[in-house]
């Protein structure tokens, strides 16, 4: 399904068919058409017959999405997988978030691929003719701080090296995945290793590792499987600004925090592939840039970071949390930044400007998070 944007205008993309609408209208026919998934599964057809249906349900909603099912509990299960990728992770809880009731006295909608329970035994893979299982590996990690390297030997990988290393890689961290999470492998591994030999200290085993992450992160199960969590897990940066920088390029930023740095750290570096796979699903992503002289005083910076919030907050309210999700800011020498993802970006600038406009502040400016975007002015306030 496609879903063009007027005049594919980088620099306002205002999609004839927001990603709010998508998800909306998705639902509403995931609901009409559900019921055949769930046969599906409960006559164990082949694989390809249920991605057929995952993609009849799917694909109208998301350009490229990776899907699995299951049944569990007495509920089927739709595990919604990133891959790897973490800007999948906001539409992903987004249209999570908006499952109606009526799916969910049936479904369990799960972001992120799922660790198995104790219960589903040990989990396998096959590698061709051969089956790989939880019980044939061994892990080690090393801790530093937060994150984890870890170092893994599986002996019935190794025909695959070096020619088909990356199959192996693939192998292994499927097998983490369905260890601790791919959430938790995503967030909390910071480096991989397949070893040629085992380390001669005590390893782990695949069992194992779920309850070692716990413990050494002070996180619950459910904490670590909770996709919605990661969305708020905001990190703070400085850097050294351009005092010259006058062009709401951000280059004049000292200070900020986000909770989406990968798509902040691909507008510095003038790259585009998330802002391209957004646009390609009715999505913006963006920020609103603003004046600072007007703020001053001992406490300039908290001024500063509560007129950011309250933005937001406002924003927020103005155009519904269904269109509108705060995703950080930053500070400069001469502008503020209100970071955001419009999941229906004409409702959050009408918002904008409403709300803008009533704090007193001098002008507002929106800008997507594309270095080959123009700055779009909502409002100047007439100079008396």
């Amino acid at each position: 399904m496609g879903n063009e944007n007027n005049g594919e205008d980088k620099s306002l993309p205002l999609f004839e068919i927001p990603f709010s609408r998508r998800v909306e209208e998705g639902w509403r026919h995931f609901l009409e058409e559900e019921a055949e998934l769930r046969r599906l599964i409960d006559g164990k057809r082949e694989g390809d017959e249920i991605g057929e249906q995952l993609e009849i349900l799917l694909c109208p909603i998301f350009t490229e999405v990776y899907a699995e099912v299951g049944f569990h509990e007495g509920k089927y299960d739709l595990i919604l997988n990133l891959e790897g990728d973490w800007s999948r992770l906001f539409p992903l809880v987004y249209f999570k978030k908006q499952a109606p009731k009526e799916v969910l006295e049936h479904w369990n909608i799960l972001v992120g691929r799922q660790a198995r329970d104790e219960e589903s035994g040990d989990f396998q893979l096959r590698i061709e003719e051969d089956m790989v299982s939880a019980g044939d590996f061994q892990v080690w990690t090393d801790w530093q701080e937060k994150e984890a390297k870890v170092s893994v030997y599986c002996e019935k990988l190794l025909p695959l090296l070096p020619e088909r290393e990356g199959n192996a890689y693939w192998i292994v961290y499927t097998m983490l995945d369905y260890a601790v999470g791919e959430l938790t492998e995503m967030k909390y591994v910071s480096g991989l290793e397949l070893l040629r030999e085992p380390k001669k200290e005590s390893a782990l085993g695949l069992s194992e590792l779920l309850s070692h992450f716990m413990e050494r992160l002070s996180l619950s199960r459910e904490e670590l499987f909770d996709a919605e969590r990661y969305c708020n897990l905001y990190t703070g940066y400085q850097m050294k600004p351009d005092e010259e920088a006058e062009d709401g390029l951000r280059r004049d930023v000292y200070v900020g925090s986000g909770s989406f740095l990968p798509l902040l750290n691909e507008f510095w570096r003038g790259e585009s592939r998330i802002m391209d796979t957004f646009h390609r699903d009715g999505i913006a992503a963006g920020y609103f840039c603003y004046p600072l002289y007007g703020f001053q005083g001992e406490d300039r910076s908290g001024q500063i970071l509560d007129y950011r919030d309250e933005m937001a907050d406002r924003i927020e309210k103005t155009a519904g949390e269904k269109s509108f999700a705060f995703i950080g800011g930053a500070s400069g020498i001469y502008y503020g930044y209100l970071d955001f993802i419009a999941w229906d970006l004409k409702a959050v600038l009408d918002a904008a400007v409403s709300v803008f406009g009533e704090s007193g502040i001098d002008w507002v400016m929106f800008h997507s998070f594309r270095q080959d975007a123009e700055g779009i002015t909502l409002f100047e306030k007439e100079q008396l």
